[in-house]
């Protein structure tokens, strides 16, 4: 069974892959499950304790996730400045010389719609992990970088058996995949099975514990430039 939460961006929404370079990144058309769960424990430990997070871990750990856009997606081709550390020996004598200025390419997505995003877990049969749950996903407020602000706009009533055509599946689902609709490849970061709260922590020491899925989302290219890219659900 599937839980369903629905967002309403209200700033552009852009994500880079984990492999990207910071100077060069195409953009997620979705947050990846992996940022969705940062985002939730990030809620419970501003909002609680930490030690409320290292409690419910297991449960967020455990969610499953799938993902709903709208009708259309613009995709923006930007180019800007940013910071970067520099590599130069003047750094070690000069502190004003840490960091050097550089062009950077990015995406920047406009959802013309809601964020749709569906949650199953077995452990979610026990009500006050739902609960638990619903309480602190309506406190997130940003997906992917920080100023992609998002707000919680609907929670679905009643759990979905199956979820709509609409929704991203894994690329293992030969069904959705071969249906004749076009479709648009994600590559996504998930918790790993060997994922703590230490490893996934900011302030740990401890390498993270990332898996990918390769998800598809029912989009085709509608027209683009070198500008912007207009995406159409097909």
């Amino acid at each position: 069974m599937w839980w369903e939460f629905i967002y309403e961006p209200t700033t552009f929404f852009s994500l880079k892959a984990s492999e990207a370079t910071n100077s060069a990144s195409k953009a997620l058309l979705c947050p990846s499950p992996y940022s969705v769960k940062m985002a939730l424990l990030n809620a419970i430990c501003t909002y609680d304790t930490v030690a409320t997070a290292i409690q419910n871990f297991e449960l967020i750990k455990s969610l499953k996730m799938e993902f709903a856009l709208p009708e259309y997606i613009t995709v923006n081709n930007c180019f800007l400045r940013i910071m970067q550390e520099s590599r130069s020996e003047d750094r070690k004598v000069n502190p004003n010389k840490m960091f050097k200025s550089t062009v950077a390419f990015r995406e920047y997505l406009y959802l013309c719609g809601d964020i749709k995003i569906a949650i199953s877990s077995e452990l979610l049969s026990e009500k006050d992990n739902l609960s638990f749950l619903i309480r602190y996903l309506a406190r997130i407020n940003y997906f992917g970088k920080r100023g992609c602000f998002v707000q919680l706009k609907n929670i679905s009533d009643n759990p979905i058996s199956i979820l709509p055509n609409e929704y991203s599946r894994e690329l293992a689902d030969t069904n959705y995949f071969t249906d004749g609709r076009a479709k648009i490849l994600n590559k996504v970061d998930d918790f790993g099975t060997k994922a703590t709260f230490e490893k996934v922590s900011n302030f740990s020491n401890q390498n993270t514990d990332r898996i990918s899925r390769i998800i598809c989302l029912p989009y085709k290219v509608l027209k683009s430039n070198k500008n912007f890219t207009l995406l159409e659900r097909s």
